[in-house]
């Protein structure tokens, strides 16, 4: 499945149960990157807007840009309340574009963040549109929610559970990601990490829904799918507390300029 595609009929899912970021990570964008108020972000492969709403609520002016429908429409509808009439007064702008092509201005971007996508692009077509895209200087963050392993018994159940069943999930680009595979991307240098503590509280429900919304999450259609959710069920009744798991995650971000 391509990747533009691979989240298609997720979107639901996706903006109900998935895991925001810490908070710590709209101060370290502030204080330590430098992404003021007045500097204009572009979000690729933006998604449902999680991180987008993340960045216009600290005050950022941003570009959301995202190349599969669905999520791109559910996007638009959960922030229908910074598309204001008004063009000069916009906060929020939307486009249907990739990573490798997205149909913004030559050097009229401050900074890129991309949220739990980068993993699915094209790096070196990409990098080319990111150094045509931003301004001189610009920063580029790379960012991912990582499931702790190591930090419960109820996370190394988890991660188990899709080993057995995700399609492709040991080969999953992002859990190859650290700064030394990043470096080419950055034009040889490693770019600087810094990482964070998060965790999401999550019902029977809820635990489902962070299931569901993954790209290699089972559907009805699989015949593995009933004995899928059995062992969620099997998975939830040995861990549960007081009806509740604690996913637990670190929240890794990678940034630097695209030196050439």
């Amino acid at each position: 499945m391509q990747s533009t595609t691979r989240f298609t009929g997720r979107s639901k899912q996706y903006v109900k149960f998935r895991p925001s970021y810490p908070q710590q990570v709209l101060s370290y964008l502030q204080q330590t990157i430098g992404w003021t108020n007045e500097k204009l972000i572009a979000d690729v492969g933006a998604g449902t807007g999680i991180f987008t709403k993340l960045l216009l609520d600290q005050g950022s002016r941003v570009v959301a840009i995202e190349p599969n429908d669905e999520m791109r429409h559910a996007l638009i509808e959960y922030l229908k309340p910074y598309l204001v009439e008004k063009e000069a007064d916009k906060q929020l702008q939307v486009m249907n574009g990739s990573a490798e092509a997205t149909a913004i201005a030559d050097h009229a971007i401050d900074g890129i963040v991309c949220a739990q996508s980068f993993h699915w692009f094209d790096a070196g077509l990409a990098r080319a549109e990111f150094m045509r895209m931003l301004k001189p200087q610009g920063k580029v963050v790379l960012l991912w929610n990582q499931r702790d392993v190591e930090a419960s018994a109820f996370v190394r159940d988890y991660e188990e559970l899709f080993m057995r069943y995700g399609d492709q999930y040991d080969k999953v680009k992002h859990k190859q990601v650290n700064v030394q595979t990043l470096a080419p991307f950055y034009g040889g240098k490693q770019p600087k990490l810094e990482s964070f503590y998060y965790e999401q509280v999550l019902d029977y429900k809820g635990l489902l829904g962070r299931i569901q919304s993954s790209s290699f999450s089972l559907t009805e259609q699989d015949a593995r799918y009933d004995a899928f959710i059995e062992d969620c069920k099997a998975l939830f009744a040995r861990h549960e507390q007081a009806g509740e798991v604690k996913m637990i995650y670190r929240t890794d971000l990678y940034w630097g300029t695209l030196s050439e």
